[in-house]
């Protein structure tokens, strides 16, 4: 039996909106490894230097949150809709695997809105809110620090890759040929019938 979904008509410009938003989200899953990159790469230099390259660029602390937010939160919704396409597609162990990746980043993000919203409302700072909470800031701080390693890795293997144009062999073509031509002689048959139909009305 038809459900309701299959005579549900397409809306004005989701399809292009989900396209759009879809984009972005292979944008921020390419840009994420490069992001992370430097991320670490600032850490480890402000770690080799005593502290010393924060204390003449601070604003490179700023630099080193957003890579770590874009690199690491950025990415919930693009794991998700791998999910989907997984199951879809009915390739259950690349499911799997976006399942825990998914997992995984919505428990980070998770705990750092429970933080956040922690430190807003008693005005605490981190490692006081995630005492509250009942949360080690250490493990909390390897947990982070692995994802992102992690995603370093993955943004290499699950970067665009152009799809490949599809080569038809001969038999294909002649298979399209042939069916193009049959439909052009239906196409024309119909033409013939209407023609004779309208002569039809105008006689009678």
């Amino acid at each position: 039996m038809d459900t309701e979904q299959d005579y549900e008509a397409e809306l004005p410009l989701l399809g292009w909106i989900a396209g759009l938003l879809r984009w972005l989200e292979e944008l921020i899953v390419l840009v994420s490894g490069p992001l992370l990159m430097a991320g670490l790469g600032i850490g480890l230099v402000a770690l080799l230097s005593d502290g010393a390259l924060l204390l003449t660029a601070p604003w490179l602390l700023y630099a080193w949150a957003i890579s770590q937010t874009v690199g690491v939160d950025g990415q919930l919704v693009g794991a998700w809709y791998r999910v989907s396409v997984a199951i879809a597609r009915r390739r259950w162990g690349a499911a799997l695997a976006f399942v825990t990746l998914g997992v995984l980043l919505a428990y980070v993000a998770y705990v750092a809105a429970l933080v956040f919203a922690t430190q807003q409302t008693y005005g605490l700072t981190t490692a006081q809110s995630l005492a509250r909470l009942g949360m080690n800031s250490t493990s909390w701080l390897w947990q982070r620090s692995g994802v992102s390693v992690l995603l370093v890795c993955l943004s290499g293997y699950l970067r665009y890759r152009a799809p490949r144009k599809q080569v038809l062999s001969l038999e294909e073509r002649k298979r399209a040929i042939e069916e193009q031509i049959e439909l052009d002689a239906l196409k024309a048959r119909q033409r013939t019938q209407q023609a004779q139909g309208a002569i039809g009305v105008l006689r009678g």
